[in-house]
């Protein structure tokens, strides 16, 4: 006959489901025989507890069961709860509507609306066979949400404590019963968790099957690459489908594989394999790209003053990136680019063209100290079609600012040394003329003095000393050649013809080595400002919160005193600044304002006005004016929503602007912009660009972007790009024109991984 009790049963059950012992035999004796004499108060508050609608508890050995109702059957070890179901064992939780725990196996037979939560796994179904003291069981239909995945299976088992195995599995970042993307597979495993692995794995879209991997392992990670694809059409790529899809290689490592189609150019294939630390700290990480596509028109749309007619159809990009942290002090990084003509990365991936014309190929390792930093950088050209510095390699040591002991000094220096090479692009045009490269062993070092000083209490003025000296393994002299030559000219008279001799004087001056050479570049100068307040208000300024408003004006002079060089950068080979310094005899007149508030506690700059320019006292070889152009800088920040740049340069003896260049943007909390740009420098450009960016984060998002050259009055570049995201898979329709072609787009990516959107006109 079953028990229908509550408190005073707990002790009861845990004995009877021990294992029978005399022992424990006399204790289960010793245990009844207290019951017995228990006041009949707390037994009949017991049996009250057990009423329908009461909530029952029992407690086995480690397992804790509530329920509505609940009954014990001493004889079979077993407990049946109805209603509201809750077992509890350490970091495990079951919910169920109903369940039969066996008590001397732990092991629960569960149905109706389970739910089983393990270290934040969580498992959901109708049937579960599982047992507490070995983490096995069958459960049947499988149904678990591992953010931001949903795993579902029509069988399932708990073979370990860290594995479950699943037949005929659906993973999928999707909700619902038939998700727009799934990855179907025969059998799946899951491990600790947060691994998946899966056989015949094949990837479906709207229930279409694109893929199929025979073995399939990734993260369950939230930050793990997942699929993308982008159909559309461009003038000049003509139809065209890109598609990518991610998974994970190891621990901290993921691949991605890429396959775009296109009808003007064929088909290319990409694969990327992306690294990073797992831990924390990320010391590391990197990526390797490789592309390829046999391209039927690699002259499309081609320019062919600017592309040489031996662009080859079989076109690739090879890219290697990599940083990684040494030590709290030492760090290095590495950037390789091969390419198979230098116009692949315009015509395919066209947003990394823009942000990088020419890819660079270096590898630099550097060291941090207390007062100085040092390293090792080298640069070498991968692509013989590019023009590049080559540095083989350039060491560099610097000091930092530092005082000289208990002095009034300060001291700093900069030092390379290196061998370098101007390399030029090798042309394949017989009729056009190719520069020819040179190099040499080159050593800079550059040390300076400081002694600053305030003086009235007001008043900064720091002169300086430094000298600058540069070593050359090659230096250029300058040669000049005369040709003497005498001709026979026949001359016309009267009587007859007769022959004059005249003579041709041909100069012919040349640059020849003149072996190695010293540069020896003193220099003195002197550096004076002071800083003047004027507070304008110290009640709240009507923005905002800010409070206080005050007039900050520091003018500023710094002279300059550089004499000639024993050695001109005519007569040394140019690699970069370092090589083209030379007299300089001015002084440097600036003015510069701000107005400031206090925001949140903190001093906010307003507005920052800097105007500035040099008087030379010598002018330069080429220079005939004695003041350069007025240049000044603007920043104006009223409110966090709004900005203001300008930067402008002024010539005063022909009262034009020789650049101008002007930012304004307005921002709202949820990253929504509006920002435009106009950027001028005479006799080059005269551009003026739009962008607008509405509602980033909500499910529509819109953006829109033109490029206007004021000059010619044509637009150069307009792009509109719409998107909406779904709780499943988002979806995004663009259009760009720009120059001559026209592209139009859609993009479908999961929306759990919103790093999978298509950039394209952006």
């Amino acid at each position: 006959m079953p028990w229908r009790r509550r408190a005073g049963c707990v002790s009861v059950a845990r004995f009877l489901s021990m294992k029978t012992t005399s022992v424990q035999l006399i204790a289960a004796a010793l245990a009844l025989l207290a019951l017995a004499r228990a006041p009949a108060q707390e037994i009949r508050e017991g049996l009250r507890a057990a009423k329908t609608n009461e909530q029952a508890s029992v407690g086995i050995q480690s397992v804790t069961v509530d329920a509505d109702q609940m009954e014990y059957f001493q004889e079979q070890h077993l407990i049946v709860g109805r209603g509201h179901v809750v077992i509890e064992r350490g970091n495990e939780r079951l919910l169920a509507d109903y369940v039969k725990v066996h008590t001397d196996t732990e092991q629960v037979e569960a149905r109706g609306n389970i739910t089983l939560d393990r270290e934040g796994s969580v498992w959901r179904g109708e049937e579960l066979v599982y047992n507490f003291r070995t983490h096995q069981g069958d459960f049947g239909a499988f149904v678990a949400f591992y953010e931001p995945f949903f795993v579902r299976a029509d069988e399932s088992k708990r073979v370990a404590t860290n594995e479950f195995v699943l037949h005929n599995a659906t993973i999928t970042s999707c909700d619902g019963d038939d998700p727009q993307f799934k990855m179907q597979a025969g059998e799946a495993r899951i491990l600790d968790g947060s691994t998946l692995k899966a056989y015949n794995a094949v990837p479906y879209l709207f229930g279409i099957p694109f893929f199929w991997l025979p073995y399939w392992q990734r993260s369950l990670d939230p930050e793990i690459v997942t699929f993308y694809l982008v159909p559309g059409y461009s003038s000049r790529l003509g139809g065209f489908a890109l598609a990518g899809l991610g998974y994970r290689l190891g621990n901290g490592v993921r691949g991605i594989t890429r396959l775009d189609q296109y009808s003007h150019r064929g088909t290319g294939v990409g694969q990327d394999i992306i690294w990073k630390d797992p831990k924390k700290d990320k010391k590391y990480e990197g990526i390797l790209r490789g592309y390829w596509i046999d391209d039927a028109n690699p002259f499309y749309h081609a320019n062919s003053e600017e592309r040489e007619p031996t662009t080859t159809n079989q076109r690739y990009r090879l890219q290697l990136k990599h940083t990684q942290s040494l030590s709290d002090r030492d760090g290095m990084m590495m950037d390789a680019n091969y390419l198979s003509d230098p116009f692949v990365m315009e015509d395919f991936f066209d947003k990394e063209y823009r942000n990088e014309v020419q890819p660079e190929n270096r590898l630099s390792v550097m060291h941090r100290g207390d007062s100085f930093s040092a390293g090792l950088l080298a640069n070498v050209r991968l692509n013989d079609f590019y023009e590049n510095i080559n540095r083989l390699p350039e060491a560099n040591f610097e000091v930092n600012q530092l005082k000289l002991g208990n002095t009034p000094f300060y001291y700093e220096s900069q030092n390379t040394a290196g061998f370098l090479q101007h390399v030029y692009p090798k042309s394949t045009d017989t009729n056009s003329a190719t520069r020819a490269s040179y190099d040499a062993f080159r050593l800079d070092t550059l040390h300076t003095l400081y002694y600053p000083t305030r003086n009235f209490d007001f008043l900064n003025i720091m002169p300086r000393v430094r000298y600058e000296g540069t070593l050359y393994s090659k230096s250029y002299a300058t040669q000049i050649t005369t040709n003497l030559t005498v001709l026979s000219t026949p001359v016309i008279t009267a009587k007859g013809t007769n022959t004059v001799l005249t003579t041709t004087n041909t100069i012919t001056q040349t640059m020849v080595d003149n072996g190695a050479g010293m540069r020896h570049l003193p220099q003195f100068g002197v550096e004076s400002s002071f800083k003047a307040f004027g507070v304008i208000t110290e009640g709240p300024t009507g923005i905002g919160r800010d409070v206080g408003l005050r007039h900050v004006a520091e003018p500023y002079v710094n002279y300059t005193f550089q004499p000639e060089p024993n050695l001109l950068p005519g007569e040394l080979p140019q690699f970069d600044a370092v090589d083209g310094l030379n007299m300089e005899h001015d002084i440097q007149l600036g003015m510069r304002n701000k107005l400031q508030t206090k925001r949140r506690g903190y001093v906010q700059n307003l507005v920052d006005f800097d105007v500035y320019t040099y008087y030379r006292f010598e002018n330069p070889a080429g220079v005939t004016n004695d003041f350069s152009n007025i240049m000044s800088l603007t920043r104006l920040r009223p409110c966090d929503w709004l900005m203001l740049d300008l930067d402008a340069t002024f010539n005063p003896y022909t009262s034009e602007f020789e650049s101008f260049n002007t930012q304004f943007a307005l921002f709202d909390e949820d990253a929504s912009r509006i920002a435009v740009e106009h950027r001028y420098t005479k006799e080059i450009n005269n551009l003026i660009s739009l962008e607008i960016m509405l509602f980033p984060q909500d499910r529509w998002s819109f953006r829109v972007y033109g490029r206007y050259d004021l000059d010619n009055s044509q637009m150069q570049e307009h792009s509109y790009l719409i998107q909406h995201k779904n709780d499943c898979i988002s979806v995004g329709l663009g259009l760009r024109r720009l120059d001559n072609e026209t592209m139009v787009w859609l993009q479908f990516w999961l929306t759990a991984f919103p790093q999978m959107a298509a950039d394209l006109g952006q």
